[in-house]
């Protein structure tokens, strides 16, 4: 009789968790109306992100923090937005959004919150990043010795690059391979020590600055190593 009532116990309390967190989810999509909107946006805009500044809704001691929501631009479609990020604070006026593309078209908005309830949306602010840097030009790709291919391209024009990515693979073949990394943004030179003799080889290079962004790829150049 006691088994049967500790389980009954233990059910009546799972229900009435259950219950208790339904409750919680349900009420972390209330709109509250008479929160404030986030208005005047301004955007700085980047290859692969994005800045934001609003003015401050810390006027309304209700407001406990400001979500962000995104959405990637998708022709004859309704936009989809997602909860991309959250600030903690009714006094912040800023935020960064580093996961993004370049080249391409996105919406962004914002919502006051306030515990577990939020605002309208406010303001609706287009974005298209930058495209990415210019692809790299490879003049040469030879045999100077054996088995010993030189590389020689145009360094960079944007001072913002500081290294060269370089990639091999075999003419044959549809994948490429990371070969080495050529720092500095005047180096204009490589020497591929590894390939194995015998076959065609395809190479080509990228342009990266500081935060891993790269450039277009470069034209494909062939070698016969020997």
């Amino acid at each position: 009789m006691k088994n049967l009532q500790s389980r009954v116990l233990k059910s009546a309390f799972k229900i009435a968790a259950l219950s208790v967190a339904a409750t919680v989810a349900a009420s972390a999509f209330f709109t509250d109306y008479s929160l404030p909107k986030v208005r005047g946006v301004k955007v700085v805009t980047d290859r692969n992100s994005v800045g934001f500044e609003w003015k401050s809704v810390a006027y309304d001691p209700r407001v406990t923090g400001i979500n962000i929501y995104r959405a990637e631009a998708r022709k004859g479609l309704k936009q989809v937005y997602e909860k991309i990020g959250a600030v903690s604070s009714r006094f912040a006026t800023h935020f960064v959004d580093t996961k993004i593309k370049p080249n391409t078209k996105y919406f962004y908005t914002f919502t006051t919150s306030s515990g577990l309830t939020e605002s309208l949306y406010g303001d609706v602010v287009p974005v298209k990043t930058k495209p990415p840097y210019k692809a790299v030009k490879l003049v040469e790709a030879k045999l100077v010795a054996k088995g010993t291919v030189k590389l020689l391209w145009v360094p960079h024009s944007s001072t913002m690059v500081v290294r060269y990515i370089i990639q091999r693979k075999k003419s044959t073949d549809r994948r490429w391979f990371y070969l080495d990394t050529v720092k500095g943004r005047l180096m204009p030179e490589f020497i591929d020590t590894t390939a194995p003799r015998g076959f065609k080889y395809d190479y080509r290079i990228f342009a990266e600055d500081a935060s891993e962004m790269a450039s277009l790829p470069s034209n494909v150049l062939s070698v016969e190593v020997r």
